[in-house]
């Protein structure tokens, strides 16, 4: 059952998404819920991309809310209180950040920690129940432009046209050559990057990893040139990690781009810089999931010429492997996408309503990639006078605050974690939107009006 806003579309579309990620799901459900006809081609053959956990913010945690009420949403979450800090060399616990949940409140949600398969599961399911027809795989080869439809082309030759087009179809989108046209190779960025899960009874073999599986928080883990990502999933029946590792110790295949279908075995890496309480953490992991991190620019425009064919996701901006708000920008893109259209009700909207999902989305998440290449250099330093500084920094990290220090913090979390997409569409439309609309249609009025006098004065002349 829906819990978004109830208004629908006077001008139903067909819409044709590219891509079955959490983006590609959550915009199928929120166009379908607004009165479109949905269609999603996803090409791998079902559900279950492998992956570890995720952070789920603010931001991303009050949209799930909406959309499946907080005790559903809360069966498959841990609300994250706490980021302990630890030295990945020594095993040293440098201090903790709390995240108050009054804080936290302030902003309109919960900081909550999920399994990134949990999420993709309940956005599958919110579009196949609102409509929207998911076809597996179905591998997009071709992307055709057209005005007024659009077209894709699958490896089984079907052709299949639509009035809109939406890449959702990741960093190494095929829709996007269609809007951005050529644009420079990707470089690496030195890092790859590895998920993993480890079982919780393994985790209690050892007293100090008993406490991490059991805890309402986010452990971070931070080295030299490397760090791990770190909490419990899943009712604390999985602990994930998100490794970060420097690539020239990775064995990472020189060509090889973002991908986490890359299944390699644990002892890829060596583990024997780590302390020994992570090297036996370690030792519970089965396998490793490996991806690369690869520099990508935000694609300058998110809409083709002719104005059918749209980028979302991390196909308009990759997001840096096990971030903290790729998920979380996905699914904003996808509510602003779907609120705009649900005020469709004339076909010349369909541009100004593009260019708009555009602007708005463009602005938010140029902010959030500053934020999230920040923390990144954070987490894995290299030996130097700037990581001792990190490091004398989180043995200060705070475990009680006081008035000003709550004020500070929030001061600081309100933008990240308080935007509300539904709020940034429906202020476009009342600000902007509407009076278009209005305009129209008495430019219409007025045509008609010049039509009927021009045949009045016809007829009079006939007589």
């Amino acid at each position: 059952m829906s819990l978004t806003d109830d208004s629908l579309t006077s001008l139903p579309l067909q819409f044709l998404i590219v891509g079955g990620g959490i983006g590609g799901f959550s915009a199928a459900y929120m166009l379908a819920s607004a009165g479109h006809n949905v269609r999603l081609l996803e090409r791998l053959p079902a559900l279950g991309t492998p992956a570890a956990g995720m952070r789920v913010p603010p931001n991303m945690s009050k949209i799930l809310k909406k959309w499946i009420g907080e005790e559903e949403l809360m069966r498959h979450a841990v609300v994250n209180l706490e980021t302990p800090w630890y030295d990945l060399h020594t095993g040293e616990l440098f201090g903790s950040s709390q995240w108050r949940r009054d804080v936290m409140n302030e902003t309109g949600g919960d900081f909550l920690l999920m399994a990134h398969e949990d999420i993709q599961r309940i956005v599958h399911r919110l579009a196949a129940s609102a409509g929207a027809r998911i076809d597996f795989g179905a591998q997009v080869t071709k992307v055709t432009p057209g005005s007024p439809r659009p077209s894709v082309t699958l490896a089984s030759g079907e052709v299949i046209t639509a009035d809109i087009v939406i890449g959702a179809d990741g960093p190494r989108s095929l829709v996007r050559k269609v809007v951005v046209g050529e644009e420079p190779e990707p470089q690496p960025e030195g890092v790859t990057v590895f998920g993993a899960t480890v079982p919780a009874a393994w985790m209690e073999t050892k007293p100090e990893l008993a406490k991490l599986i059991k805890i309402q928080g986010w452990p971070l883990i931070v080295g030299t040139n490397r760090s791990l990502c770190t909490h419990p999933i899943r009712n604390h029946q999985e602990f994930s990690l998100m490794i970060h590792w420097p690539d020239d110790e990775a064995q990472t295949p020189k060509d090889m781009q973002e991908s986490w279908y890359d299944v390699v075995p644990t002892n890829t890496l060596d583990y024997s810089s780590l302390a020994p309480i992570w090297q036996h953490m370690m030792k519970g992991v089965s396998c490793l999931w490996r991806t690369r991190s690869v520099l990508r620019p935000e694609a300058e425009f998110w809409v083709d010429e002719s104005e059918r064919i749209v980028i979302m996701g991390e196909a308009a901006h990759p997001a840096y492997p096990g971030c903290s708000h790729g998920a979380s920008m996905a699914i904003e893109d996808a509510v602003v996408l779907g609120r705009l259209f649900s005020h469709l009700s004339s076909p010349t909207q369909i541009g100004s309503f593009l260019h708009a999902f555009e602007e708005i989305r463009q602005v938010r998440v140029e902010q959030v990639r500053v934020r999230e290449a920040s923390n990144a250099a954070f987490v894995r330093m290299p030996p130097g006078p700037d990581q001792d500084a990190r490091n004398a920094d989180l043995r200060l990290a705070r475990t009680e605050w006081d008035d000003g220090a709550l004020k500070t913090e929030f001061e600081g979390l309100a933008g990240l974690f308080g935007y509300d997409a539904y709020d940034a569409a429906e202020e476009w439309w009342v600000n902007w939107g509407r009076y278009n609309v209005a305009t129209e249609k008495v430019a219409q009025r007025v045509t008609a009006s010049m039509f009927s006098v021009a045949s009045i004065s016809s007829q009079q002349i006939r007589v």
